[in-house]
């Protein structure tokens, strides 16, 4: 069974209900203001609520991955790998992509709503007794932490939502830390260079747990993530030129498949696990990451979120030629108008819409970024609010051997990956 069919083996409504006592929390993942730089967040409310929820039963084997993209590939390969090895695994991810217990997996599956109920509402007891009101985030976090610890599971894998440094994943355990990609995003918050970006990722760094880190991380953020390890006497294990690439997101398999083989190695290094058997090395391999570079339904859904990410997709449309209808959403924080310019060569045409949620930029606010006179040779730039009806202007411009390709957005893509179910 795929990724994707795991997701949705039950009814959405009836699975989903028990988070919706967080229904009225602030939701900061999709806030415009915070990614626009008007608002701050910190450590001090989850903090507080992790005290107040008590001490909790730590898994024996827990991995912290943070990173500009690539994050969840190496979250859900550590956890095939571990489960592969007989180990039962909680996963951390986010964003979900259509449902948000996605985000609270357990061996890769979505978790017993019963064990999510009870969890919730460990939750909100803690939040009373101690005058708390986490953000939807941190409350999200909490319940991850007490539905994992509950059930007593051997490991867990955690991926920072935003950052690294102040993201309420930091105070979860981790026995070795990742850092699959560095790139330039959430410029208003993380700030608007690579130093800066690495900075805040580098916060996920704990004294003398070790470091994987990624390739082909840029110099100026490389030098930053390797002098704090040295600061906290963090081993450093940092993968060859030969596995450089995207850190494993947007259909770029190797790099997340190799830092989650090096994950594991570490933690059976330090005798938390056995050594990767075959088996175990094979599961990292052939496990596919939902919406990312998934070709569903005839439609490639990509979930590159970054200029860097957008630019290696569009360079790997390039090599395949005769260019389809690419649907591009964006959120805001990021840069679309560089995504637009890098996919308006590979793309027939290109088709600009809102990412759904109120972080979506505007198709006309993508446009913005595109030259004023697009060059003859160009098919025309389309712009249609609507995802659903992006989708369908791109199936009636679609040709005989050619595809239709969604990124720009994990927002977008988990919509799409819901219409196209449907339609199926």
């Amino acid at each position: 069974m795929d990724a994707w069919s795991r997701i949705i083996v039950s009814a959405m409504p009836a699975v989903t209900a028990p988070l919706a006592a967080f229904d009225d929390l602030l939701d900061l993942e999709r806030s415009r203001e915070l990614h626009s730089g008007g608002l701050s967040f910190g450590l001090e409310t989850v903090r507080a609520l992790a005290q107040a929820l008590g001490p909790l039963p730590e898994a024996r084997a827990c991995v912290h991955v943070a990173g500009s993209e690539g994050k969840t590939t190496v979250v859900e390969r550590c956890a095939a790998g571990l489960g592969a090895l007989g180990l039962s695994v909680g996963s951390f991810t986010s964003p979900h992509l259509v449902d948000p217990l996605e985000r609270l997996r357990i061996d890769l599956s979505l978790p017993p709503v019963d064990d999510v109920r009870g969890a919730v509402d460990e939750v909100l007891a803690a939040c009373r007794r101690a005058d708390l009101t986490p953000s939807w985030f941190e409350a999200l976090w909490a319940t991850a932490r007490v539905l994992f610890a509950r059930r007593g599971l051997d490991a867990c894998v955690w991926e920072t939502g935003l950052g690294g440094r102040l993201d309420a994943t930091r105070c979860s355990p981790a026995h070795v830390c990742v850092v699959s990609s560095i790139s330039l995003e959430h410029s208003a918050v993380l700030g608007s260079t690579l130093a800066a970006v690495a900075r805040e990722k580098a916060g996920i760094l704990r004294p003398g747990v070790p470091l994987v880190l990624a390739a082909d991380v840029p110099a100026e953020a490389r030098e930053v993530l390797l002098a704090r390890a040295r600061e906290l006497s963090c081993e450093l294990r940092e993968l060859p030129a030969s596995d450089a690439g995207s850190g494993g997101g947007s259909g770029a398999d190797r790099p997340g498949e190799s830092l989650a083989r090096a994950a594991l190695d570490c933690l059976a290094q330090q005798g938390r696990i056995d050594a990767l058997t075959d088996e175990a090395r094979g599961a990292v391999a052939a496990w596919r990451v939902a919406g990312r570079g998934q070709l569903h339904r005839g439609v490639l859904l990509d979930g590159a979120h970054s200029v860097a990410a957008v630019e290696a997709l569009a360079r790997r449309l390039a090599a395949q030629g005769a260019p389809g209808p690419v649907v591009l959403g964006v959120t805001h924080g990021r840069d679309g108008g560089a995504m637009a310019r890098a996919l308006l060569p590979v793309a027939a045409p290109l088709i600009l819409t809102r990412a759904p949620g109120p972080r979506g930029l505007s198709p006309q606010e993508l446009r913005a970024g595109l030259p004023d006179v697009i060059d003859p040779g160009t098919p025309p730039v389309v712009l249609e609010s609507d995802p659903d009806a992006a989708l369908a202007r791109a199936r009636g411009a679609l040709q005989a051997g050619r595809r239709i390709v969604v990124t720009g957005s994990l927002y977008l893509v988990g919509h799409m990956l819901s219409e196209c179910r449907e339609d199926s």
